[in-house]
């Protein structure tokens, strides 16, 4: 299995540099161009980060220089950029959310299977070691039957992210920034249930400019009758993010699951007491590109494939028109 691959990242934007593009090199992938359109601030991110070569669109690379491509631009923009991807032949790793219409993701999908590449999308938190632990825990039986699942994901907003989520373009507020991943992590628990029920409230909190809705709350009803709450904010300094699964024999406790680095607890809670769960610590960037690079080369699957991102995205698109 060729185990390198050669990358253009599509987008200057902070994931990039500050998570994605660690993990490539991390990886020990070769990142040979940049995609963008963004004049000098393209040129000067590119430069920062030691990639040689900047180009305006994907059609301006000749279909043999690349192998894969990251897609972290304008949510609006991801399904063109995959379709382009797709048609050349070249494998594709996609930020969430995939789209800002579920029409756009399913065509996503539906291109890169025509084409026959791997799809994956960046759902990093699902290639969590303590996503893993909880869910040999629940495979095993180690709660009984599952009753219900809360997911808390909510915190404070950073000011260097206060920009686009907070206007009034396509993929702003927090629905579609943070239910995606909720409902990935959750898919990756419990397997792909189907949905049965979606109800939610959102509003808007914070004191800031923008008219996005900044935190919500949902209920959904998993088949099993599976109740999963969901609550998610951009409003709230001092909150845990954290997941629990309650089951008719125990309950198992992670607090900070939701957080990019690896230092969530995990607990299992039952009538013999409460145990200290120990999981494989690994940074989830890295992690997720591992898993997509050996799908090219044919060995094991994505952490989160075109097929998974989009059950998540569907969830997230109905927890929208649920609230709205």
């Amino acid at each position: 299995m060729e185990s390198t691959l050669r990358w253009a990242v599509v987008g200057a934007s902070w994931i990039a540099g500050d998570r994605v593009i660690p993990a490539l090199r991390a990886a020990e992938q070769k990142i040979t161009h940049l995609v963008t359109s963004s004049g000098g601030y393209g040129a000067d991110f590119a430069a920062e980060h030691g990639i040689p070569a900047v180009a305006a669109t994907l059609e301006d690379i000749a279909a043999g220089d690349i192998d894969a491509v990251y897609i972290g631009n304008l949510n609006e923009r991801h399904r063109q950029a995959a379709e382009a991807a797709a048609a050349r032949g070249w494998h594709v790793l996609l930020e969430k959310p995939m789209a800002t219409t579920v029409e756009d993701a399913r065509a996503i999908v539906e291109a890169c299977e025509r084409a026959g590449v791997v799809l994956a999308v960046n759902h990093h938190l699902a290639a969590s070691g303590a996503v893993q632990a909880v869910r040999e825990l629940f495979e095993a039986g180690a709660v009984g039957l599952v009753r219900a699942v809360r997911i808390e994901h909510a915190k404070l907003l950073p000011d260097f992210l206060r920009t686009w989520r907070l206007g009034a373009s396509e993929g702003a507020g927090v629905v579609p920034d943070l239910t995606p991943h909720d409902a990935s992590v959750l898919f990756a628990l419990l397997g792909a249930r189907e949905v049965l029920d979606v109800k939610a409230l959102a509003v808007r909190q914070g004191e800031w400019d923008g008219p996005a809705l900044d935190a919500s709350a949902a209920v959904l009803r998993l088949e099993g009758d599976v109740l999963v709450t969901l609550h998610d904010g951009f409003t709230t300094p001092h909150a845990t993010s954290g997941v629990e699964v309650l089951g008719s024999q125990g309950a198992i406790r992670a607090e900070n699951l939701l957080d990019p680095d690896p230092i969530a607890s995990v607990q299992l809670v039952t009538d013999s007491g409460t145990e200290e769960v120990e999981w494989e610590r690994r940074d989830v960037y890295e992690a997720t590109v591992l898993a997509f690079v050996g799908a090219v080369g044919g060995e094991g699957e994505p952490f989160v494939d075109g097929r998974a991102a989009l059950r998540a995205a569907e969830v997230a698109f109905a927890v929208e028109a649920a609230a709205r």
